[in-house]
């Protein structure tokens, strides 16, 4: 099959921030939706969909974001005979009791075990759980506190794998978007903190921060990863840019937004499937995917435009 770009967009109010996971053809063309609505069991909603990653499994799994549903959904990885992915369940699903440190979530990442990490916004946490071939608990549970929370298990919500600063001291303050390095250890982004934060990848001991105001980062949002796994790309909300960090060298370079397209509101990085690099530019009206194509400093640019009258999210290519 061809290769295509899966782009999600910020929920609201309008219809079209429904069932938000739109696909592309690579030079811009809308094709259809990426989930299908009909397969959905009667009380389950797809709004304010965010992030999305092909677990261990193959199949999909989606951030269904908006804040009364807040959990988790699984897809079919492969596609029914219209090119959609049809539901499979509810994969972490909030409980008062439970399971609260999932509340408006907002990112998810799978590590190398298979288990499933989930960012929240309004607890500004991350979340663990048992991953779909888990042997260890049920697939979708939160799991039990790491190593690195030992001393200060206190009130933390079940599963938490890195905690706000409103349970801890040194906490996250703003979390969003959460990545695994090639080392395992496990990236997070704190917007409010202005840095991006490194935990060690099975016992969640806080090791440093990567980078930080000092490096020119202000608001960090979205992270990528470049594909040889050489570079950390961060989207810096607070100046429109994006700072991409040489984890070999330890080196920040900040890339400015380019062209004169738009006025971009912030810089949001999306998922990547290839040996491309593709970024996504949020508007009120319209969104730019940029492909930063090329090895090491000499990057060029190709562009595509989507007309639309919501916000950008993600953008991710699937793999073919």
């Amino acid at each position: 099959m061809p290769k295509e770009w899966y782009v999600s967009f910020h929920g609201g109010e309008e219809k079209a921030s429904f069932n938000n996971i739109h696909v592309y053809s690579t030079d811009g063309k809308e094709l259809r939706k990426a989930l299908n609505k009909k397969s959905l069991p009667e009380g389950i909603k797809l709004r304010e969909l965010r992030g999305f990653v092909f677990g261990p499994d193959q199949n999909l799994y989606v951030v269904n974001a908006y804040f009364e549903y807040s959990e988790v959904l699984k897809f079919k990885g492969t596609l029914n005979e219209n090119g959609q992915h049809d539901f499979v369940d509810v994969f972490v699903k909030r409980h008062a009791e439970m399971n609260p440190g999932i509340d408006h979530p907002f990112n998810l990442a799978f590590d190398s075990e298979g288990d499933l990490y989930v960012s929240s916004q309004n607890t500004s946490l991350v979340a663990r759980y048992h991953g779909p071939a888990s042997k260890t608990g049920t697939p979708g549970t939160p799991m039990p506190f790491p190593d690195g929370l030992a001393l200060q298990k206190g009130d933390l919500p079940p599963g938490t794998f890195v905690p706000s600063a409103k349970l801890v001291s040194n906490g996250l303050l703003d979390v969003r978007a959460v990545i695994f390095a090639p080392n395992n250890n496990l990236y997070v982004a704190d917007r409010a903190a202005d840095c991006v934060r490194i935990y060690e990848g099975r016992t969640g001991r806080h090791l440093r921060n990567l980078v930080s105001r000092s490096d020119q980062l202000d608001k960090p949002i979205h992270l990528l990863l470049s594909p040889d796994g050489r570079y950390l790309l961060v989207g810096s909300g607070g100046n429109d840019s994006i700072l991409r960090h040489d984890l070999r060298q330890g080196a920040s370079l900040l890339r400015q937004s380019l062209g004169a397209l738009m006025v971009p509101l912030e810089w949001h990085l999306a998922t990547m499937a290839s040996s491309m690099l593709p970024v996504a530019i949020q508007s009120k009206y319209f969104v730019t995917v940029q492909l930063m194509v090329g090895p090491g400093e000499s990057h060029s640019l190709r562009t595509w435009r989507i007309t639309r009258s919501f916000w950008c999210w993600w953008a991710a290519e699937l793999l073919q």
